[in-house]
């Protein structure tokens, strides 16, 4: 090694490298899964979810897909060894469409499953995240199937019966403008310290992270809590996470979610799989799923998830994002 190599190239040489071999041993570790072909009995003890069941015979004739899931409430919820919440019953809907794959659900956190998406592109093995996010970053990396799940974005979530004191930050058309909102000392929010709230918003808060008005913690799951007893006169969350906590919750205050100034009314969610010929395969399967089935029939699921204000707001944006595609618009 040179003495004059700058530390700054070796560090992000030791961190790609560090990255590389984490990869590859999620690779392993799935590699082996799949290999292993195990019953589906003894599958429940390996994997929180076996949605196909698996045998000997029917293994060996179908194609491997391993579908990384990020456990979050409400869409993956593991009670018992198993997953249940819309992101589940929605999964479950397209693998009942798709015999032809030996389908296979493993729990792995968001960031971990995009590197071995990558790694697995190159060594043939299919991975697929049921849901993320379509961006042009994504589509250069992963095979990407159309919107599976138009999604309301995240939200400004208040106690419903607040709704009239944030009107100042409000704008004709109902947004939210979360600078001006935040720029209000007097009106206190909390963050999670770990979490990305997406490139839009996230520029908005760098502004204001370290602003009297803004609390930071690890513990998200304290957020709704926090609402209820006064502590945060506001939050950011998806609708359909403040809900299901306030279902969750005894004798919680009903909430209202107030859509942000600048992010789309509805969140474009594709399947994204790595870009083996497998994967690419496996979302031209989806495409053509999605294409015969106009209706987007599984969204119900996540409709039963929603409270009612934001069922309304998400059945309105939904026939304004049918319509726009000239999809059948009845539900």
């Amino acid at each position: 090694m040179d003495e004059n190599t700058d530390p700054r190239i070796l560090a992000t040489g030791y961190i790609g490298m560090c990255s590389r071999y984490f990869s590859s041993l999620i690779i392993a570790g799935i590699s082996a899964m799949l290999v292993s072909q195990i019953p589906a009995a003894m599958a429940q003890e390996t994997l929180p979810l076996l949605v196909t069941p698996v045998t000997p015979s029917t293994a060996k004739t179908r194609t491997d897909i391993v579908w990384a899931v990020d456990a979050i409430t409400p869409g993956f919820i593991k009670v018992e060894g198993r997953l249940n919440g819309y992101g589940a019953q929605m999964l479950d809907w397209f693998i009942a469409r798709m015999p032809e794959y030996n389908h296979l659900v493993q729990i792995l956190p968001r960031r971990s499953a995009y590197d071995a998406m990558r790694a697995a592109g190159e060594s043939g093995k299919t991975i697929c995240i049921p849901g993320t996010q379509h961006t042009p970053e994504r589509a250069k990396d992963f095979a990407m199937s159309g919107t599976v799940a138009p999604l309301l974005p995240l939200s400004v979530v208040v106690l419903s019966s607040a709704r009239h004191s944030f009107r100042p930050y409000m704008l004709a058309n109902g947004t939210i403008n979360l600078a001006a909102l935040l720029g209000d000392t007097s009106r206190y929010t909390a963050l999670a310290k770990a979490r990305s709230y997406g490139p839009e918003v996230d520029s908005i808060l760098a502004t204001a992270i370290n602003a009297p008005n803004v609390l930071r913690t690890d513990n998200q799951s304290s957020f709704p809590m926090m609402l209820e007893i006064g502590r945060i006169d506001w939050m950011l969350a998806y609708p359909v996470e403040i809900e299901f906590h306030r279902r969750q919750a005894k004798d919680a205050s009903d909430t209202l979610s107030l859509p942000i100034q600048g992010l789309p009314r509805l969140m474009n969610i594709s399947v994204a799989c790595s870009r083996s010929e497998n994967g690419i395969g496996a979302v031209s399967e989806i495409n053509a799923i999605l294409a015969s089935h106009p209706a987007m029939p599984w969204l119900e699921y996540y409709i039963d998830y929603l409270g009612h204000e934001d069922r309304a707001r998400f059945l309105d944006a939904l026939k304004e994002f049918k319509q726009s595609r000239d999809l059948p618009v009845g539900q």
